[in-house]
């Protein structure tokens, strides 16, 4: 009797302490349907799991629970699995505490929770760093990714001599799109620039939203005969999806390989090309 009146407690102490937060988990998440979703679905049977782990005692029966969701992260509220995790290590801890004799699998089960913590900052971590690297609108790089790629490609350039050159891009009329048809229809132009160049440029390639409708492209092993060409080519393949912009090229023998000197250069050469047409 007294060891069910014991694991009773213990089922009430690892719920209560965990009401607060899980109340706190799906406010954070309110926004995000995808987060407040897998909490429901997942969260209220995760913890009756934990729950009546506590009949059993058993290690490996607590280890199968934690590889199950919410624990595992998930899409939306990437955070949130992260928090409740320090909190389930705090209440197994006064779970032993409690009942003594679970102390070896509680202290087995904690480790488990410092792994799956580790691999859920590592991941966090990691989407930091990509959403930092990627412009979040139309998905090419960010303007410090795309510059620090054009840093190393320069500097590559330069300790084996291999020709080096990038375009500069500028939608025309933007604006007036905007203006006209609303900010969905230029955002929409801005992601099938950015879809365009990729499907037409080779994967050591790159492109990055210098800001607004201005894009970088660099091209590694491109002289600017090369990179006149994919220039050309990529202003034709954008008219034909109703997509103007104008195109400027820089790169050897026009240009060496430092990356102020190449960006100004395909600068001008875009200014120029605005200039001829008007």
């Amino acid at each position: 009797m007294h060891r069910s009146n014991s694991n009773t407690e213990l089922a009430g102490l690892i719920s209560g302490r965990l009401a607060g937060l899980r109340l706190a988990w799906r406010r954070a998440a309110q926004s995000d349907d995808v987060a407040v979703m897998h909490i429901n679905a997942h969260g209220e049977a995760a913890l009756a799991s934990i729950a009546g782990w506590l009949e059993s005692g058993s290690s490996s029966t607590l280890r199968r629970i934690l590889a199950a969701p919410p624990w595992n992260g998930n899409e939306g509220g990437a955070d949130a699995p992260l928090s409740l995790l320090v909190s389930l290590s705090a209440a197994l801890r006064e779970a032993a505490a409690v009942k003594p004799e679970l102390a070896v699998a509680v202290e087995q089960a904690v480790s488990s929770v410092a792994a799956a913590l580790d691999a859920l900052a590592r991941e966090h971590v990691r989407r930091l760093e990509e959403r930092v690297a990627t412009d979040s609108l139309t998905g090419a790089d960010s303007r410090d990714a795309v510059l620090g790629r054009l840093n190393a490609e320069s500097a590559r350039s330069v300790r084996h001599g291999r020709p080096l050159s990038v375009i500069y891009l500028d939608v025309d009329g933007l604006k007036r799109l905007n203006d006209e048809h609303g900010h969905a229809a230029g955002d929409n132009a801005l992601k099938s620039l950015v879809r365009v160049v990729r499907q037409n440029t080779r994967v050591t390639d790159a492109i990055g939203r210098q800001g607004g409708d201005e894009f970088l492209i660099v091209l590694p092993e491109t002289d600017l005969a090369g990179a006149r060409f994919v220039a050309s080519k990529i202003t034709r393949l954008l008219a034909a999806e109703g997509i103007g912009v104008t195109a400027g090229a820089a790169g050897p023998p026009d240009a060496g390989p430092e990356p102020d000197a190449l960006i100004a250069a395909a600068d001008s050469a875009m200014r120029a090309a605005r200039k001829s047409r008007s």
